[in-house]
């Protein structure tokens, strides 16, 4: 599984791809490699603002509450993709980043909370069942509560976040939060890690099963943050893997102010327009 990451030049506005090996490191690792090869002194990985402790509670809370979630769309709502995948982009100017960031703030949601929301809108029209909730993927950095030898490595953990039709970006903040407060992204560590047994091999064939159940998610949804640094006036795009089951894998970064979005799977290039519609207050709505 190679993640995906754009560098789009300042003078040409074309993108150079680069894949790093899920195996070997996380999006944020696999991402300060590339900055470092390419000069970028980067001391400090960014670290969990959401540090979870302990093993019984996290558990018994995403079973406990696991078994009171109502269904979703599942894969035989979507086609699963076949390679090669489609591959969608947009790099968004210092000043649209910032409308964006500022429509966040009136409605006090991260950009996560709001990002997530128009991609789901944006995707939602082809699932089989719109009108039913669709559960995503949204992985979660662990550094400072757990640590590797090499800070690259795959210090991740994830959430699965289920997003009604009619949710907004409100609604799927308050979500995300009651979710990260319960420490379902500690217990998925425990599960994934099986108490330090497995390998990384051993830990992607995990996910790689775990996100081909029927009732598995559309996708990853992964926000890298926000960085600065690396070439004067030059951006990134970033997207996640699409595994088995899933429909699609979406990204986002924020270099020196810009925001940047990637999106692959089936019709990638679509669902990057019609997110970025909806970003820019043009979006049609879901069919």
């Amino acid at each position: 599984m190679g993640i995906r990451y754009g560098w789009v030049s300042r003078e040409t506005g074309l993108v150079a791809w680069h894949f790093v090996s899920h195996v070997e490191c996380d999006g944020i690792g696999g991402f300060a490699r590339l900055l470092r090869e390419r000069g970028a002194e980067i001391e400090q990985l960014p670290q969990t603002r959401h540090s979870c402790r302990g093993v019984i509670a996290p558990l018994w809370r995403l079973w406990r509450d696991g078994r009171k979630e109502g269904k979703c769309a599942d894969r035989s709502d979507w086609s699963t993709p076949e390679p090669p995948l489609s591959v969608g982009w947009h790099l968004f100017t210092e000043g649209e980043t910032e409308e964006i960031l500022s429509a966040c703030r009136r409605l006090k949601v991260t950009a996560n909370s709001f990002l997530l929301r128009h991609l789901d809108l944006a995707v939602r029209p082809a699932v089989r069942r719109p009108r039913q909730g669709i559960a995503w993927m949204i992985p979660v950095n662990l550094r400072g509560d757990i640590r590797y030898p090499d800070d690259t490595e795959n210090h991740v953990s994830c959430i699965e976040v289920r997003i009604g039709r009619e949710d907004d970006a409100p609604a799927i903040h308050d979500q995300i939060r009651r979710r990260l407060a319960r420490g379902e992204h500690r217990a998925n560590f425990l599960l994934l890690t099986a108490g330090g047994i497995l390998g990384h091999q051993a830990k992607v064939d995990y996910l790689k099963k775990e996100r081909a159940k029927p009732a598995g998610t559309i996708g990853a949804f992964s926000n890298l943050g926000v960085w600065k640094g690396g070439e004067d006036g030059a951006g990134w795009v970033f997207c996640p893997p699409v595994v088995t089951g899933q429909l699609l894998g979406a990204g986002c970064v924020t270099m020196n102010g810009r925001l940047g979005l990637a999106v692959q799977g089936r019709d990638a290039g679509s669902w990057m327009e019609r997110w970025v519609s909806q970003l820019c207050g043009r979006g049609v709505g879901p069919e």
